[in-house]
């Protein structure tokens, strides 16, 4: 019998009653997560206006989430299909920004209860955040860099918002800590600086290995943008290997991090954490910082290491530097006594006094050394104080001759107190200056008192030069003031006990001439000559001190006479014009036989003294009328290039100066060529100056001379203009302070001067030439042409800037693939050329024409033509001719119109400021997994 079959109408039935039950239901959950999602879109849209009602849309959101029936899933997704519109935007708008901000905060109160829902912090996250953490981190490596920026900015907002004490799932924890050691080396700097952000919580000062300091240190040192070095200063932990970075940050080359570097160091890091070295360093840098929010940083740091010592400045100057950096720790007071008030900067001072003196035996570095600072600060301003802290001239003076006599009977043995006692005996000395000189009988007991210290007293040469410059201010009178040092100097040179006894032929023989005592006398001929005015050279007293014991010193053996005698020779030069052309040679021949390094560089800081102050012209003079007179004269005596000293100006010129190659010295600098057919003084000057730049031990020296010689217009030259925008720009040089030097004659340079702007010129081509055409293995090869380029136009105005144009029009067409020219095509738009000779404006644009058609870079090609259109506009031509090349030539204005727009089509997008995030619920769900 068949099995009984079932009645197909019934189960079709059936089936379709539940079907359509479900689709119902499908329909009814629709319709509920729809009303879930559009009313979690309208707080969303309500946070966007601003923060006044955030914790109120907080509070909304999450009675929203207690009420879902829909399951957390479903909630969860809508947040984060919601969110995904915020990630998706890179600019730093209000309306996104306020948008993260809301999500990050709700995220860690989601799972709370109403009682905790208000606490200020939370120490423990939910599963909600647990899940949008996870969900985040799953992205932080998509394509998109606004999805890798908004995901690391949530994940650090997410931390952030967490309380001190808040704790995280070891896992999530390794999970944060892998993915944003991996977004450190994003390329996008904006996503750096949120990871650096992020792993501020994450790491651990006490280990020294932690992956996140190390990170943080790479940061520091080699990243190219300074806000990510500035976040990683910021968010560093401070410890052993943290703290020398920071304080390197403070000569950061941005003053965004060189700030940030002073906060952390206000914030993080006490006084006793740092060297004394360390604490020298970041005060100098700060405190000579050109700007002024960095200095001002620098000032935060003083007010907090004083008020760590309770106002005590002279306990503070104890952890500083006084005898080795005597002018920065005077800037520390400076700035203290500027921003606390003389009655409470004293009170350290007047605890320590009795009589308006310290006693001798109280006297240290620090606080003789900060007496003297208050002194000077109340000597014009505040008699009352300055009245109570320093007695009268003729007590003073005999105060100080106490202490250099105590002083004198200081063993040498004992290193320490005796270093101690010549620092107190010069500021004692300075302390000096700033009595009442007005007081007669105060000036006479001092100017005694200085003499019994020079002639008796065992004091070291720098007291003995304060000394001199004391005794120079307590006597009025020049002439006696000369007469008496030249005594006390006859008498240390000839100590003699009843001269008669002797005959002339036994002074001689007694004179000393070791170097102790040459260096002593020496000593007081350069304090003396430094306060006199008169001519050196006429003044019959200085005259007999210059050639009895100055030119002594010049040909001794000793290193420090020798030294202390060309010093002294360089200043009477100074004082004198006659001196100074009888003598400029000889720092010549100094500068090129000698060997030691100081006296080097003494000599040249007086050559250039010498030109900056009677200029060059003065000495080619003299040139000038010895080889009028060589044409007469057959002979020429052959032992007078063999004389140290030559009166006959143009014998030294010929032996030292005129064997100086100008053209030929280096073949393969185009700038050789310039004044090749002179031969004149100044142009063997400038091939010596060229000399001196290529020595390693007067370079700066070299350079900085020249330099102040160009600012004060004494010297131009083309050829030496090159090689200070060539040193400048030299890595070799970086951390030299001749940059410093150089950087501010160049930014001080401009100004419209005529004759400077053709030297920029005529150096314009042959310095790019140089960097280009330089070699492999020389470190001209890492300079950027095109800032050299742009700095030298930057220092010239008007017609320059049309020459310059055409030039760079020719070279490059001679050669437009070649690097020199594919450097000038890259500078060429830069020239600032605004108008002027029609002639040259329809030439540079013919010939900016001509290079448009040989260049296929794209790039190139759009600048180029943006300068052409530019170089147009400055041409006026008639109406009617006007007219007529548009109708031959369909108009040349529009067709580059038509030719710029097309080079830059697609490179420019319209932005517009959105207001509205969630204006397109129609996007799929999971916005980020279509763009990863």
């Amino acid at each position: 019998m068949a099995p009984k079959r079932k009645n197909p109408t019934k189960r079709r039935k059936k089936t379709d009653s539940t079907e359509a039950q479900d689709e119902q239901l499908k329909k009814e959950d629709s319709k509920s997560e729809s009303r879930l999602l559009s009313k979690m879109k309208s707080i969303m849209e309500s946070v966007q206006k601003g923060y006044t009602h955030q914790a109120k849309n907080i509070e909304k959101l999450w009675e929203l989430k207690q009420a879902n029936e829909e399951g957390e899933d479903v909630f969860f997704n809508h947040f984060w299909y919601l969110l995904q519109h915020a990630c998706l935007i890179s600019a730093r708008e209000p309306p996104t920004e306020r948008i993260i901000q809301f999500c990050c905060k709700f995220a860690i109160r989601a799972d709370l209860d109403r009682e905790s829902f208000t606490d200020a912090e939370v120490s423990q996250t939910g599963p909600f955040a647990v899940k949008l953490f996870s969900t985040a981190l799953k992205y932080h490596n998509a394509n998109n860099k606004a999805v890798r920026f908004r995901l690391c900015q949530i994940v650090n907002s997410i931390l952030t918002s967490l309380g001190g004490d808040a704790e995280i799932d070891e896992d999530l924890f390794n999970k944060i800590y892998t993915c944003m050691l991996e977004r450190l080396k994003d390329k996008v700097p904006g996503v750096r600086v949120q990871a650096v952000n992020t792993l501020n919580r994450l790491q651990d000062p006490s280990d020294p290995e932690c992956p996140v300091i190390k990170g943080y240190l790479t940061i520091m040192k080699t990243d190219g943008v300074a806000e990510v070095r500035r976040a990683a200063v910021k968010a560093i932990a401070v410890n052993s290997k943290s703290l020398l970075p920071i304080i390197e940050r403070t000569r950061d080359t941005n003053p965004g991090v060189r700030r940030a570097a002073y906060e952390v160091l206000v914030e993080k890091i006490s006084i006793r954490a740092m060297k004394i070295s360390y604490r020298m360093k970041v005060l100098e840098s700060g405190l000579r910082d050109r700007n002024d929010g960095v200095k001002q940083a620098c000032v935060s740091l003083i007010k907090k290491w004083v008020s760590y010592y309770n106002n005590d400045i002279i306990k503070l100057l104890t952890a500083l530097d006084v005898e080795g950096k005597v002018d920065l720790c005077g800037e520390v007071v400076t700035e203290i006594l500027s921003h606390v008030h003389v009655d409470s900067a004293i009170e350290c001072l007047l605890s320590r006094i009795e009589n308006k003196v310290i006693p001798t035996d109280q006297l240290t570095c620090e606080n003789v050394f900060y007496w003297r600072c208050i002194v000077a600060h109340t000597s014009t301003n505040q008699p009352e104080i300055y009245e109570q802290i320093m007695p009268t001239l003729s007590e003073y003076s005999q105060y100080l001759k106490d202490y250099v006599v105590k002083a004198s009977a200081i063993s040498s043995e004992d290193y320490d107190a005796h270093y101690q006692a010549s620092y107190v005996i010069q500021e004692l000395i300075k302390m000096a200056k700033l009595a009442d000189m007005s007081d007669e009988a105060g000036r006479k007991n001092l100017i005694a008192v200085t003499k019994f210290i020079i002639c008796e007293a065992e004091i070291t040469v720098q007291s003995i030069e304060r000394l001199v410059e004391l005794y120079c201010l307590a006597e009025v009178n020049e002439q006696t003031r000369i007469k008496t040092v030249a005594e006390i100097i006859n008498d240390i040179r000839n100590p003699l006990e009843g001269a008669t006894q002797f005959n002339l032929d036994q002074i001689e023989s007694c004179e000393k001439n070791d170097p102790v005592t040459m260096i002593r006398c020496l000593t007081m001929v350069s304090g003396l000559i430094q306060g006199v005015k008169c001519d050196v050279a006429f003044d019959p007293t200085l005259s007999v001190l210059l050639d009895d014991l100055v030119m002594t010193g010049v040909v001794s053996h000793n290193e420090i006479v020798r030294h202390l005698s060309i010093k002294a020779l360089g200043l009477s030069c100074i004082l004198s014009k006659t001196l100074a052309k009888k003598y400029l040679v000889l720092f010549l021949q100094i500068v090129m036989v000698d060997n030691y390094a100081e006296i080097l560089e003494t000599s040249l800081k007086v050559i250039f003294d010498l030109f900056l102050v009677f200029g060059i012209e003065a000495f080619a003079e003299d040139d000038n009328e010895e080889k009028k007179k060589e044409k007469n004269e057959d002979t020429m005596s052959e032992n007078s290039q063999d004389t140290l000293i030559n009166n006959s100006q143009e014998d030294i010129l010929s032996s030292k100066l005129e064997n100086t190659k100008i053209d030929g010295e280096d073949p393969e600098n185009p700038l050789e060529s310039v004044n090749k057919e002179k031969d004149t003084f100044s142009d063997r000057i400038i091939a010596r100056f060229k000399e001196f730049l290529d020595d390693e031990v007067l370079r700066s020296v070299a350079a900085e001379g020249i330099a102040k010689l160009m600012y004060n217009r004494r010297l131009v030259d083309a050829q030496l203009f090159s090689r200070l925008l060539l040193l400048w720009y030299n890595p070799t040089t970086e951390g030299d302070p001749l940059r410093h030097c150089l950087g501010m004659f160049f930014s001080t340079l401009g100004g419209g001067n005529e004759e400077l702007m053709e030297v920029v010129e005529q150096a314009f081509f042959p310095t790019l030439a140089t960097i280009c055409d330089a070699p492999h293995t020389s470190p001209l090869l890492e300079i950027n042409p095109a800032n050299v380029a742009e700095l030298m136009l930057s220092l010239l105005r008007g017609r320059h800037h049309e020459q310059i144009a055409i030039k760079m029009c020719n070279e490059i067409l001679i050669s437009p693939t070649s690097p020199y020219g594919r450097c000038l095509i890259k500078v060429l738009p830069h020239c600032g050329v605004v108008g002027g000779d029609q002639a040259n404006l329809k030439l540079i644009h013919s010939l900016v024409e001509q290079i448009i058609e040989e260049v296929d870079h794209v790039s190139t090609k759009r600048s180029l033509t943006s300068f052409s259109i530019r170089i147009n506009s400055f041409i006026t031509r008639p109406a009617e001719e006007e007219d007529k090349e548009n109708q031959e030539n369909g108009g040349e204005s529009k067709e580059n119109e038509d030719k710029l727009s097309q080079s830059t089509q697609g490179s420019e997008r319209s932005i517009t400021k959105r207001k509205a995030l969630f204006a397109t619920p129609s996007q799929p769900l999971d916005l980020l997994d279509t763009i990863t």
